[in-house]
């Protein structure tokens, strides 16, 4: 009796804390020491070298309420940018993070987020967007007093009026932008500053040289020189920064003395080119390339595309616009200068190649990103959906609560199944855990098996052969049968063989992981008549090829519980190629209880193991 009135009270307690945590209004973000992942700077930290995991930790930070949607927005907008060059999809989040009214009260990340919109909306082609983002950073950077980002907005604005071929009108936003970082840089004298006067300056110089204003270009020669006297000057600059920014303009500058005919001095800046330590390394050797093929040292320029291109082609993928331009373009102009009329064919035909494969994966890409934007677009809705519920549930708690109060003795009994039934999620996900184990294990046996088998199979084709000489008619082995599920003798060896290859296919590959995935994809990898492709996983699985890549899936999803107890429902479920809704109807229906319940017996189970241990 008195372990009942326990219960009881526990249970009143409980309905207590729930109300007071389903009254609605504006949920504030939760913070713990447990969760110093998912702060903003640690994500921010992350966003270019781990762009991936950075927005998984959005994901749960989000799904926890960790950071408000401004913050994430934000973040997100962040991580697209730098760290995945998803120019749309940063634009995306960044206009979601400038609509929230959070954003009006924190003006220095509002110039942030309107520089990230001016750039991605000129990278995007959108520029009447950019103008506008551009205009208004303009006038909030103006109020803040902020000169650095108002330069920023000058110098973005004159990058779009040169693709809109308003030449005049961008140079004066050069000029401004440029003049206000040169006072900047004097005040400040820090590398940073020094290095946004050296950056924009080149933007100019090359814009101006693009249009053939050749004269005008060499002429802020003095001008890149002064910035870089500034930046080496600098003493928090990071090593070896002002070699790079040096090697950067005297290549820059080489071809354009060249084209005003100063040969002499394209020559003496060539030299001094030569003797920089960054132009001197194999991955800076390609610096030199535009001075020599402007100065018509053709043979020389061509040593360096070549080394050039096998030292891509050992260490990234060449199939991207920086290959094409500039090293192909290089390529092309150095033999365009030799007059070789069947190399430069060549070149321009790998061009054309290229160039039709790189537009055909931006289609594609594109298509992937806008459905990824309708898929946020999506969760949105689905957070409104919650919350609008959440406001309802409070209501509704409010009537459950006194029923649980007045009914203790039910509800005891409730929590006694409930236990019961703990115990055997408990049990059941030990089990699976197991079961993840022995499958890997499985799994590397009949790697194994394979292997040998391939050993022995090169072997009897040996022995066959050096019998074939010997005795020509001799009757040949019948192939070994092996009984189906069924018990008869129908699947042979060679198909227990063959379809041991194309499920050791999908698993080392990991192609279950991708949602479109199917038997067609798999018969361009390993042909097989689709008949008996269909007979093979019938006889050796008892399933349907749909049905046991959808196996192989949950299971992976277990690994990913097993391996990765921090990664939020949602990550999961990308990582595995399923929809929410169809991954929690087929784990439902293979284990008989839903993830989230499995999750929680898993983690409690190692957290008792480790008390165990202790």
């Amino acid at each position: 009796m008195d372990r009942i009135k326990h219960s009881i009270l526990l249970i009143s307690l409980w309905v207590v804390f729930l109300l007071s945590a389903c009254r609605p209004g504006h949920s504030r973000p939760e913070t713990s020491g447990q969760d110093s992942v998912y702060t903003s700077e640690y994500i921010e930290k992350i966003s270019f070298e781990e762009p991936e995991k950075a927005l998984a930790l959005l994901d749960t930070a989000e799904e926890r309420r960790l950071l408000t949607p401004f913050d994430i927005n934000g973040l997100r907008c962040l991580v697209n940018h730098n760290g995945l060059s998803r120019y749309r999809m940063a634009l995306f989040y960044a206009r979601k993070a400038y609509a929230d009214p959070e954003a009006r009260k924190h003006p220095d990340r509002l110039l942030l987020l309107l520089s990230y919109m001016a750039e991605d909306s000129h990278t995007n082609g959108d520029y009447a967007a950019s103008v506008r983002y551009c205009t208004e950073g303009l006038e909030l950077a103006k109020e803040q007093g902020s000169n650095t980002y108002e330069a920023d907005f000058h110098v973005t604005w004159a990058k779009t009026l040169m693709l809109m071929a308003q030449h005049g009108e961008a140079f004066r936003h050069f000029d401004t932008g440029i003049g206000i970082l040169e006072e900047e840089a004097r005040k400040d004298a820090s590398y940073h500053a020094w290095d946004e006067l050296f950056y924009s300056v080149g933007l100019k110089l090359s814009a101006l040289y693009e249009i053939d204003h050749n004269e005008e270009a060499y002429a802020m020669f003095p001008q890149m020189e002064e910035a870089l006297k500034g930046l080496e000057a600098s003493k928090d600059a990071p090593d070896r920064l002002a070699e790079l920014r040096q090697a950067e303009l005297l290549a820059l500058i080489c071809p354009v003395a060249y084209a005003t005919g100063r040969k002499a001095e394209g020559e003496a800046i060539y030299r001094r080119l030569e003797v920089n330590p960054v132009a001197s390394t194999p991955d800076g050797e390609y610096i030199r390339i535009p001075g020599l093929v402007a100065a018509g040292r053709f043979d020389e320029a061509l040593r360096y595309v070549y080394r050039e291109k096998k030292l891509l082609q050992a260490n990234t993928d060449t199939v991207n616009w920086d290959y094409v331009n500039p090293h192909l373009q290089s390529e092309l102009e150095a033999w365009q200068g030799k007059g070789d009329v069947r190399e430069v064919a060549r070149v321009q035909a790998v061009m054309l190649a290229l160039t039709d494969t790189l537009r055909q994966r931006e289609r594609t890409e594109d298509a992937l990103e806008w459905s990824a934007i309708y898929e946020s677009g999506e969760k949105d809705a689905r957070i409104k959906e919650e919350q609008q519920e959440s406001r309802l549930a409070w209501t509704v708690a409010c009537f459950v609560g006194v029923l649980l109060v007045v009914s203790g003795g039910f509800i005891v009994t409730i929590v006694r199944k409930s236990l019961g039934i703990s115990r055997r999620n408990a049990a059941l996900a030990a089990q699976v855990e197991g079961h993840v184990a022995n499958r890997k294990e499985l799994d590397r046996k009949t790697e194994e098996n394979l292997a040998l088998h391939d050993l022995l199979e090169q072997a009897r084709r040996e022995l066959e052969a050096e019998r074939a000489r010997n005795a020509p008619k001799e009757t040949p082995v019948q192939e070994k049968t092996t009984p189906d599920e069924n018990g008869s003798q129908t699947a042979t060896e060679a198909d227990r063989i063959l379809f041991e290859r194309i499920t050791c296919e999908i698993k080392n590959r990991q192609l279950f992981r991708d949602p479109d995935f199917s038997r067609p994809d798999m018969l361009k990898i390993i042909p097989v008549p689709q008949n008996k492709f269909a007979r093979l996983f019938k006889q050796f699985t008892g399933k349907s090829f749909k049905a046991y890549l959808r196996d192989l899936r949950l299971g992976y999803a277990n690994e990913l519980f097993i391996e990765h107890p921090d990664w939020s429902m949602d990550a999961v479920i990308k990582e595995c190629g399923m929809l929410r809704s169809s991954f929690y109807a087929a784990f439902i229906q293979n284990y008989g209880m839903n993830p989230d319940e499995f999750r929680k017996s898993l983690q409690k189970g190692h957290k008792n193991s480790k008390l165990a241990n202790a």
